[in-house]
């Protein structure tokens, strides 16, 4: 059974669905006898439940979790775009130099790590770094979503090239904007909708690690590790914009 076929359901798993349906009542009255679970919590629960993946129900729920200026998340996606640039569009079809003047009079390198500014010294067709830039862009989404983009998916599948294209061409900063210019005329997340969907992900991440140890809590069709990865690239994301004052490699991502 695929992954999506056990989400959305077919005519030959209504059994089957019967079944999840009523071990997810029993996890549910598990989860509600935790002594500090709160209403957000059991409602990312019951989603995640619907999905097939069974957090612990041991996670704490009342965490440290407060907002970061909205410039920081536009530099940190802005940041994104910048090496997404520098390693996807060949020179002859954006010069360096517009990309590095980007960058500087933004102040975007203070919102990219060190492995980060490294690939600026590289060449622009360095393919092992371009291999792993796709990564970069399951960061991206949530930041996008934060100011307007559709909200992230919690499948599992990476983002499509049609989706890439939306985010580097209408929800980022024109090269020749800057960023605070930028954000002037964006409306936000709120910090409710924000920390719901970050709790959502804490959640799910779980779940995931888990499986990676070898227990049955992700669906079937889901991998683990490959699947797993998306969902940790966006988690991160999700709560770095909730970790104020933190640097973006040092977010905690514990489960």
């Amino acid at each position: 059974m695929s992954f999506l076929k056990k989400l959305f359901g077919s005519k030959d798993n209504n059994n089957s669905n019967n079944q999840n349906d009523t071990n997810n009542k029993a996890t549910l009255e598990t989860y509600k006898k935790v002594p500090w679970m709160t209403d957000l919590r059991l409602n990312n629960l019951t989603i995640c439940l619907n999905a097939g993946f069974r957090p612990a129900s041991s996670l704490p729920t009342e965490l440290e979790r407060e907002l970061r200026p909205p410039i920081e998340i536009a530099k940190r996606l802005n940041a994104i775009k910048a090496l997404v640039l520098w390693l996807m569009i060949p020179e002859d079809n954006l010069e360096s130099d517009k990309i590095l003047e980007f960058i500087d009079k933004n102040g975007l390198k203070d919102f990219m790590d060190t492995n980060e500014m490294g690939i600026l010294i590289e060449t622009r067709d360095n393919e092992q770094a371009r291999n792993a830039i796709g990564w970069k862009f399951e960061n991206a989404w949530p930041l996008a979503w934060f100011f307007g983009y559709k909200e992230p998916e919690i499948i599992g599948e990476m983002m499509s090239s049609e989706q890439m294209q939306d985010i580097l061409m209408n929800f980022s900063c024109p090269l020749d904007q800057s960023v605070e210019r930028w954000i002037e005329e964006k409306e936000t997340l709120s910090m409710e909708t924000l920390k719901q969907k970050e709790d959502l992900f804490y959640c799910l991440h779980n779940a995931i690690r888990s499986a990676q140890l070898g227990r049955d809590t992700v669906p079937q069709g889901f991998d683990p590790m490959g699947n797993g990865g998306v969902i940790h690239e966006r988690r991160h994301s999700l709560t770095w914009m909730l970790s104020k004052d933190v640097a973006w490699d040092e977010t905690d991502l514990s489960t």
